[in-house]
């Protein structure tokens, strides 16, 4: 009897076909597994709210961006609420608060311009609920992380920066709105410290309304021996405004970053500002917190974020962009 030859023996056309076959098995499984893994990391999502009371400028937006970016990076779900934006609802912080914490919020970055506000507020934070304070100075055991600048560090440079360009017998105003924030009011009483172991005179005045800049600027202008230093960036671009539809010309130092500011600096009728790293605190708050969240990180920390010295002739220098436009 002849037999076949290649009987028993997989041809080339077969074996072919039984790769593709192992191929197609493979995929399916990767697709199934990746599937699976996917399910398990919505399951495993943060849920978390920030929650501050700040103006809508510059420091606002880049605080916002880099903890969407940090969010996105470490698997959060979260809720992003300033106050400002609640203003025609006359709703209060502890109101955003409790609503979040309805709303099944597991842990929260919180910055208040009130000490006492922001005590009430812990206090009726469940314990289990893990909260970091940026730019908030309180104590609870609620508290796991403290975001901040060097204040100290900024009111020296500050300082530093007035000193240099004072001309002799000059002397320094401090302008803020009487109703500003605690921290605002923390800084100006450093400066109010600093500026006479520098050998400046120093004098403070509290703004009952922003409209009130533009007889302060014109009369410390006319008076001449004056320079102005604001850590509050809404009468910093008060007075700004002021020296630019008046024509007066009055050395303007401060703290701040926003569209206006930048502004201003660009057309010299602010002489510099200090800038915190907004972008930098926002994503650290947020990365602090998922970590804590998720057992990766339980060590209580604290946390200062250093300023840079912006004009209008470095703030498009490469050291600054990342600060100031962190998006850009």
């Amino acid at each position: 009897r002849n037999e076949r030859k290649g009987d028993g023996i997989m041809t080339v056309k077969q074996k072919i076909f039984l790769f593709v076959d192992i191929l197609i098995l493979v995929v399916l499984f990767l697709i199934s597994s990746t599937d699976y893994i996917w399910k398990e990391r919505k399951v495993d999502v943060s849920n978390i709210s920030v929650i501050v009371d700040i103006p809508q400028d510059s420091i606002n937006l880049n605080l916002r961006e880099g903890a969407k970016k940090a969010a996105q990076a470490y698997h959060a779900d979260m809720h992003f609420l300033n106050l400002h934006d609640y203003e025609a609802q006359q709703v209060d912080m502890q109101t955003l608060v409790q609503r979040e914490l309805d709303a099944g919020c597991e842990g929260i970055v919180l910055q208040c311009g009130s000490g006492r506000v922001t005590e009430e507020i812990l206090e009726n934070i469940p314990v289990g609920v893990p909260v970091v304070l940026w730019d908030t100075e309180a104590e609870s055991p609620r508290v796991k992380a403290n975001v901040s600048f060097d204040r100290e560090a900024i009111a020296r440079l500050l300082v530093e920066k007035v000193a240099e360009a004072r001309d002799k017998g000059q002397s320094v105003t401090l302008v803020s709105h009487k109703d500003r924030s605690d921290q605002m009011q923390n800084m100006h009483d450093l400066l109010e410290e600093m500026f006479p172991q520098a050998g400046i005179m120093v004098r403070r005045v509290e703004l009952a309304d922003y409209a009130e800049a533009n007889a302060l600027v014109n009369g410390l202008a006319a008076q001449g021996g004056n320079m102005v230093v604001s850590c509050d960036p809404q009468a910093l671009e008060a007075m700004a405004a002021v020296c630019e539809n008046e024509g007066c010309t009055l050395p303007l130092y401060g703290m701040g970053w926003s569209g206006m500011i930048r502004e201003q600096l660009e057309k010299e009728n602010i002489t510099g500002v200090a800038v915190i790293d907004a972008y930098g605190a926002g994503y650290f708050s947020v990365q602090k917190l998922t970590m804590i969240l998720t057992g990766e990180d339980q060590n209580e920390e604290e946390r200062k974020f250093q300023a840079v010295w912006v004009t209008g002739e470095n703030m498009y220098d490469r050291s600054r962009e990342a600060i100031l436009f962190p998006f850009a």
